[in-house]
């Protein structure tokens, strides 16, 4: 009979660590191919990221499904197409951070029974493109900053972190979208 227990313990005990594996959620990458090409009068593209940590927070943007500078990048390569005979542009990634600022929480009994906002995230997409002749004398530009803010609360699991992270970056990169392609149109030489 003891062997009987002992081995039913083993058998849930490895049962129970068998359950024990994390969700794992799968999210898309954000990309831009869905969206039509601008063609510039160029002969080739090159992103440039010259993006540097901020003192205003901890940057976490490698915990990003997709960070700030992995969508900049990809918007540069499913909208920007070099179509001219000479010149370059350059798409220069100025700021592309996920910043990380924990929020106070109450404390004392009050803490025991509130569901606080513990941490505040603000992401940042700034890039300028310039457009260059073969001399590299900077004939054109044009520029775009978006910026998203959201809080989140302390008892939220990490898949939940993730997809607000994700949807932070989809919808700040949806402004960045529509802010420079008006300024490509309007300041770069865009072939028709």
């Amino acid at each position: 009979m003891r062997r009987f227990f002992a081995g039913l313990l083993v058998v849930v005990g490895l049962s129970a660590c068998a359950q024990t594996n994390p969700p794992v959620q799968v999210l898309p990458e954000i990309t831009f191919v869905h969206l039509p090409q601008i063609t510039l009068d160029v002969a080739a593209i090159d992103v440039i990221n010259q993006s540097k940590p901020s003192a205003e927070g901890r940057d976490v943007s490698h915990q990003y499904p997709t960070s700030p500078s992995k969508a900049i990048n990809n918007w540069a390569r499913d909208r920007l197409v070099a179509g001219g005979t000479s010149g370059v542009a350059q798409v220069v990634i100025l700021e592309a951070t996920a910043l990380e600022q924990k929020l106070p929480k109450a404390t004392g009994v009050k803490g025991i029974f509130t569901n606080d906002q513990s941490e505040k995230y603000i992401t940042t997409a700034n890039v300028r493109i310039e457009v260059m002749d073969s001399n590299g004398t900077v004939k054109a530009y044009s520029a775009a900053e978006t910026n998203r803010t959201i809080t989140l609360a302390e008892d939220l699991s990490l898949l939940e972190r993730e997809k607000a992270w994700f949807d932070m970056v989809e919808k700040m990169m949806a402004d960045f979208n529509e802010a420079m392609d008006s300024s490509v149109k309007t300041h770069l030489p865009v072939l028709k």
